[in-house]
């Protein structure tokens, strides 16, 4: 991109075909009956897998139950003709009960953060060194570079009804001033709308013949991202607001004005960094601070459902991917081959891809069966072996880091060799997916027989019980008794049953060990008891150890209650 080689990248399963149907349009988004619509015609015309980078952005005014919202009930007759659905979780994290996607038949798919850091950084003549972001070359050589601000090479004093300082009109800018010089801009509330681009400043830039620019951002709104764009010459955004003020404070003591503020002489200097090489850490994967947070709801009053959500983490942040060049939804990659974008949207997809592979390897497995082989076979570890670290705000809104929990990351971050062979698998079908809706406390029964055709004939006693490869018990009373049923999929195996969890929660799992042969299921209990009320969810874990090597691992949520 731009003559540099950022690397190699593939797709999860690069030779899958691909149909793509359009249900959504450029700033507007579109309308749920249309998404409705593509998603029956994907499952008419026979796909394997569907992966969704979209979900309602409020609440449907028309369904108390989250389950039952017009996207998740199509969603669950994909599921029914055999369909393996991905849906992205959401980008409205930090802050909990974010989630947009909801149901047991949905896989819901988390956003990590991998190891690459992209940063950059600026030398000003007095010696100082700003950080920012830039994925750009370096100014030429060792030679320093004057600083022109774009305000203060204005054509025409007259132009300034178009807010020049933002860079994207190279026409009301002094070419003869600019030429081999660093050109300075402003971040402006156009960026954040859309209507102004770095793209557009590297451009405007380019075309003056500058030997580089910098966007300084004076302003910023806690939780803004900036995500560093590919541009083809030297160029920084600073993102932090007192390095900004460092640049301008420098920059006004260096230049000297007449008395009308014209400028008499640009004394200002300074270079730009190598921003293409990332600098890699050994923290991943982290949670991306706007991957959208559990606890899962059950209804649109918000009420804590007794499932988990979201399921599973994958990387979703800075994802190389291709670009139609005529794509006109990120104005930074207009005319580009390749984007680099950052959101559960790109994390959606690896799942996706993943689940192709274990589908490919077997075909006749359910998509509960796939969500389970991925969910029982993750990783709660990072690469430096510590337990997984989610991106928080801290009480200054600053970044910092925190311990992760399921409600972040699921069942853990996805390992697809690991996936291929579960060993054991919780399956359910479209008869179960009923049976928990059925058992959802406050559901319309009417309602279901309106968007199933099936009456409330099966129940499981509590919607708890449904066969997830995760336990949540959102209201635990005294002590409750939740039952699942492995099924084998590999040789004649016994497991040893363990089980921990903070200690508000006393667990135990029955029986302590099983031996299934090849495609036997077995039931087991996992007995939950209130110790203490904390007011808060306790986290814990069931590892089943098989004896040939396989490890099945199942998160474990509850929140004890007096009554």
């Amino acid at each position: 991109m731009h003559g540099h080689e950022f690397g190699r990248a593939s797709g999860m399963a690069p030779r899958a075909r691909i149909a793509v149907y359009k249900a959504l349009y450029r700033l507007f988004g579109g309308f749920v009956a249309d998404v409705v619509a593509a998603i029956d015609q994907a499952v008419h015309d026979g796909v394997d897998i569907l992966s969704l980078s979209v979900g309602p952005n409020s609440p449907p005014a028309t369904t108390k139950t989250t389950f039952l919202n017009p996207f998740d009930v199509t969603l669950l007759a994909a599921v029914k003709a055999g369909v393996f659905v991905a849906q992205a979780a959401g980008n409205g994290g930090p802050f909990p009960k974010t989630l947009v996607s909801y149901s047991p038949w949905i896989t819901t798919v988390a956003a990590a953060i991998d190891d690459r850091r992209y940063k950059n950084h600026l030398n000003l003549g007095n010696g100082k060194i700003l950080a920012g972001i830039g994925l750009s070359p370096a100014t030429h050589g060792n030679r320093t570079f004057t600083l022109v601000a774009a305000n203060d090479v204005l054509l025409d004093s007259s132009v300034m009804k178009y807010s020049a300082s933002d860079c994207q009109r190279p026409e009301v800018l002094n070419k003869n001033l600019v030429e081999g010089n660093i050109l300075l801009c402003g971040y402006s509330f156009n960026f954040v709308t859309g209507t102004a681009s770095i793209k557009k400043v590297s451009e405007t830039a380019k075309s003056l013949g500058a030997a580089g620019f910098v966007l300084a951002v004076e302003n910023v709104s806690p939780g803004t991202k900036f995500d560093p764009v590919p541009v083809g010459i030297p160029g920084i955004l600073i993102t932090d607001v007192t390095k900004s003020m460092d640049l301008v404070d420098y920059y006004n003591t260096s230049t000297t004005r007449d008395w009308t503020g014209r400028v008499k002489s640009f004394k200002g200097t300074g270079t730009i960094g190598d921003g293409l090489m990332p600098i890699l850490h050994k923290s991943a994967p982290q949670v991306a601070l706007f991957s959208a947070r559990g606890p899962n709801i059950k209804d649109f009053s918000f009420q804590d459902a007794d499932i988990l959500k979201p399921d599973i983490l994958a990387p979703g942040s800075l994802i190389w991917a291709a670009w139609s060049p005529n794509g006109t939804d990120e104005a930074n990659f207009l005319g580009e081959g390749f984007a680099l974008i950052s959101g559960t949207s790109m994390a959606a997809p690896h799942i996706a891809g993943i689940a192709a592979l274990v589908k490919q390897k077997h075909p006749h497995w359910s998509p509960a069966a796939i969500k389970s082989a991925l969910m029982t076979t993750t990783t709660k570890l990072d690469r430096a072996s510590r337990p997984l670290q989610a991106q928080q705000y801290s009480e200054t809104e600053a970044m910092k880091l925190v311990t992760a929990t399921p409600f972040d990351y699921g069942s853990g971050h996805v390992n697809p060799r690991a996936a291929l062979d579960p060993g054991l698998i919780f399956d359910a079908g479209y008869e179960d997916y009923l049976g928990f809706l059925c058992t959802t406390p406050g559901i319309d029964i009417h309602e279901i027989r309106n968007y199933t055709n099936q009456p409330c004939n099966y129940s499981m006693g509590h919607p708890y019980n449904f066969n997830t490869p995760s336990i949540t018990v959102a209201h635990l009373v005294k002590t409750q008794v939740v039952t699942r049923t492995v099924t084998n999929v590999a040789e004649e195996e016994t497991y040893s049953m363990s089980a921990r969890m903070q200690p508000a929660i006393a667990i135990e799992v029955n029986p302590p060990a099983m031996t299934l042969k090849p495609g036997a299921s077995r039931k087991f209990t996992v007995t939950l008891t209130v110790r203490s009320v904390t007011g808060t969810y306790s986290f814990g874990e069931i590892c089943m150890k098989g004896s040939r090597g396989h490890k099945v691992n199942i998160p474990v949520i509850a929140q004890g209650n007096w009554r």
